[in-house]
């Protein structure tokens, strides 16, 4: 689970909450609206079934499990890794068992490039593959970021309908004071339930999305660029200097730093054996 995305959510939540509750004369029920909700939260599923295909809305949901997880892994663990496999395929002589060896990192991408190279693809149609792996990636994400970023436009929206909505039925009952106070109510609602389902919930998912993304498409450049080093048969460190390329300059001092301890680990290792 991503602890930033629940403690937002959480601590969102809670301030709003707490506001309400320990405002002078306040009460939870009085923020409460069945007329307000449906006409916020139903106007913007109706708007995005109508913007998008069913099935793309509900694969959009799919995507949005990634604002919950981290299990992207840290660049610099990604990279140790990759060298890992890389000594590994010089020390074997050969990529025929480096599939095995991949797939005990569990990830896909990483294990389709280097099933390709046991295969003895061609590097260049190998790249190709790859490329095209990247930019569906990326498609995919760019449409869950899309329809959150939507429906966070929606929300302000439909709040803004639903206040003329109150107003109108407020002018309408004028005469009768008993009536005014819900339609005053509907009115103020609806624009606070579209404030808080597009800030607290629609646009940070869509921001979460983005930043998932990102990170994805760094990681599987990376993999793609060690995959291309491995094929090529490049040394290590001049492997390790390509891939660091994709980081910063912190990252790659922190990537020097663990890949000594592995190297003294190893090294420890084989002396007392």
């Amino acid at each position: 689970m991503d602890l930033s995305t629940i403690l937002g959510i959480i601590a969102g939540i809670s301030l709003i909450v707490g506001s309400i509750v320990f405002g002078e004369g306040g009460s939870i029920h009085q923020y409460i609206n069945a007329s307000g909700l449906c006409i916020v939260l139903g106007g913007i599923s109706a708007s995005t079934l109508i913007s998008y295909p069913l099935d793309e809305v509900i694969s959009v949901f799919q995507v949005a499990r990634k604002v919950f997880s981290s299990h992207i892994k840290e660049p610099t663990i990604l990279m140790l890794e990759l060298m890992h496999l890389a000594a590994t395929a010089k020390k074997e002589g050969s990529m025929l068992k480096l599939p095995e060896h991949a797939k005990k990192l569990k990830d896909p991408f990483l294990s389709k490039g280097v099933q390709m190279l046991a295969d003895n693809i061609p590097l260049e149609e190998i790249v190709g593959t790859l490329d095209t792996e990247i930019l569906l990636m990326q498609t995919r994400h760019k449409l869950g970021r899309d329809i959150f970023s939507q429906m966070a436009k929606l929300g302000p929206a439909y709040g803004m309908i639903g206040t003329l909505i109150g107003l109108v039925q407020l002018l309408s009952n004028l005469k009768e004071a008993d009536k005014v106070g819900p339609a005053m109510s509907v009115a103020l609602l609806t624009t606070f339930y579209g404030a808080v389902s597009a800030n607290l919930f629609f646009m940070p998912i869509s921001n979460k999305l983005k930043r998932r993304s990102e990170q994805e498409f760094l990681n599987m450049q990376i993999s793609k660029e060690a995959i291309m080093a491995i094929s090529t048969g490049e040394s290590i460190t001049l492997m390790q200097d390509k891939l660091s390329s994709f980081i910063s300059r912190s990252l790659q001092q922190a990537l020097s730093s663990r890949r000594q301890r592995t190297n003294q680990d190893t090294s420890d290792n084989k002396h007392f054996s």
